[in-house]
């Protein structure tokens, strides 16, 4: 985009105006069961190409207090279908969706309290037919706290970290995946958190994924804390975090420079809500001043819903003045706009983007209680990409004010692609632990580099789409360099465990 710079001794007022598509978003009225102590999301779990809803949490059919979850699927033309899949009904949970078995079928990682108060804190394995089977899977059972799958040892399987309260008192765990739904408890003494979440995240793109926690602690103190991932361990990192408690948060590349930013909502030690956006610089992170309304007791999610190479905030929680459920444009250098989506305010809420009817942008699914005390739960329809022509807005400029140019996203280019067994890729009789990694290349598409990798692994082990638990995995960066010390750091880190390098060089 071009860069304007407006110089001299104007005097007044400078008025461009600058043309946006329609933004609304239609309630498609899905029929679905409004929750209270929510957890919502978008699931493919049919495996037919369109997400489908899975809902969970307590709703009052009949003035009784009931416990649920739901599963509608997606029929397309805005339509949605109960079906039972097996889940368990819970709320006062999370859910994390991930191939915990290297199967090729997405699983459902669970905490929570059933109807009966007993708690949730296992796996439930996706089968083909796409219903679901609880496993042998045993996690501490918690309550009031976030479960989530991510690949914390570069092993190329899917480890688990949660959060919450036990029966034994406030916990954050780590479980490694040891293969073939075995996961092992790794004491790394995170601080155990309460009414709040526990995620993976590679702030500083070393490949390893870091932790983020915010939330209530066993001292009952507010705690929102970094803790970057060293491979044997975690250490803290001491960005300058506000403590929060009935907190969530949400990651995105807000400002497109290749890693991801934070959103932080959630209440303080005097009882007021607060929305905090966090820049990354790689080493850490710092506040950023931005026009969200404060919210807790809420959710956020990041995604472009309106196609303009950016990403765009989702935001739902009790503010000062009542529940609110916002849509906020990003516009660029930190800055974000409301767009008066018409969303229902929603707090104790949970929901996410999602592109349900296949047109390209994201759509919203949201549970959760209004103002009134109703049970919430809705599906609404972007209609920001429309047909309807543009709407024209009036932007007033400073005279003294210069516009820095817009960003565009920087995209992975720089890939490589690995993949872990344990085989007998030697024909030899006896099996052993290998490492497959491919060199860095710069690839437009990540998928071409990992169709190559395919090829030359079938090619040089005629066995390797028979191997045990093999699993294709890439890495994409935006820098070479980046790229170069990941690689190197999981070579390091396979190595030491024991696994033997095969290198699929082109």
């Amino acid at each position: 985009m071009a860069r304007l710079k407006i110089s001299g001794f104007l005097l007044g007022i400078l008025l461009l105006t600058i043309y946006t598509q329609a933004q609304t978003f239609t309630d498609i009225r899905a029929g679905l069961t409004g929750v209270a102590e929510s957890s919502s999301g978008w699931m493919d779990t049919d495996r037919d190409g369109d997400p489908d809803i899975i809902v969970a949490g307590e709703f009052f059919p009949g003035n009784q207090s009931s416990v649920a979850t739901r599963t509608y699927m997606n029929q397309r033309n805005d339509r949605f279908d109960l079906s039972k899949k097996g889940i368990p009904d819970f709320f006062r949970g999370d859910f994390s969706i991930g191939d915990a078995d290297l199967d090729g079928i997405d699983d459902l990682a669970i905490v929570g309290e059933t109807a009966n108060g007993n708690r949730l804190g296992t796996i439930y394995k996706g089968l083909a037919n796409g219903s679901f089977t609880r496993t042998k899977v045993v996690f501490t059972p918690v309550r009031d706290g976030s479960i989530d799958f991510g690949d914390m040892d570069g092993d190329g399987d899917l480890d688990v970290i949660l959060c919450g309260e036990s029966e034994s008192g406030v916990i954050t765990q780590v479980y490694r995946n040891d293969r073939n739904l075995n996961f092992v408890l790794i004491d790394f003494n995170l601080p155990g958190i309460r009414r709040g979440v526990a995620r993976w995240n590679d702030y500083n793109l070393d490949g390893l994924p870091d932790v983020f926690i915010t939330g209530i602690s066993k001292n009952s103190d507010n705690i929102t804390q970094l803790f970057q991932n060293k491979g044997n361990g975690f250490s803290k990192n001491h960005s300058p975090f506000t403590g929060l408690k009935n907190s969530n948060l949400a990651f995105g590349d807000m400002d497109n420079d290749g890693d991801d930013d934070v959103i932080v909502l959630g209440e303080t030690s005097n009882g007021r809500p607060m929305t905090h956006l966090y820049k990354n610089n790689r080493n850490g992170f710092s506040a950023v001043s931005a026009s969200f309304t404060a919210v807790t007791d809420g959710f956020a999610d990041w995604g472009d819903m309106d196609l303009d190479g950016d990403l765009d905030l989702l935001l739902s929680g009790m503010s000062d003045s009542g529940p609110v459920s916002k849509i906020y444009s990003n516009e660029r250098n930190y800055r974000f706009r409301d767009i008066k989506a018409g969303i229902i305010p929603l707090y104790n809420s949970s929901g996410e983007w999602g592109d349900y009817d296949l047109d390209g942008d994201l759509d919203v699914v949201i549970a959760g209680l209004s103002a009134g005390q109703d049970l919430i739960a809705r599906v609404y329809n972007n209609g920001v990409i429309s047909n309807k022509g543009p709407a024209k807005t009036k932007v007033q400029v400073s005279n003294w004010e210069t516009i820095t140019p817009i960003p565009s996203r920087q995209e992975p280019i720089y890939y490589y692609v690995y993949s872990s067994s344990y085989s007998d890729v030697y024909k030899t009789g006896t099996k052993a632990y290998y490492l497959f990694i491919s060199p860095v290349k710069k690839f437009p598409k990540d998928y071409i580099l990992e169709e190559k990798f395919q090829s030359l692994l079938i090619q040089t082990f005629p066995t390797w789409p028979r191997i045990d638990q093999g699993n294709i995995v890439q890495n994409g960066f935006v820098t070479k360099a980046e790229a170069d010390k990941s690689r190197a750091r999981m070579i390091h880190e396979y190595q030491t465990k024991g696994f033997k390098l095969v290198e699929i060089n082109w």
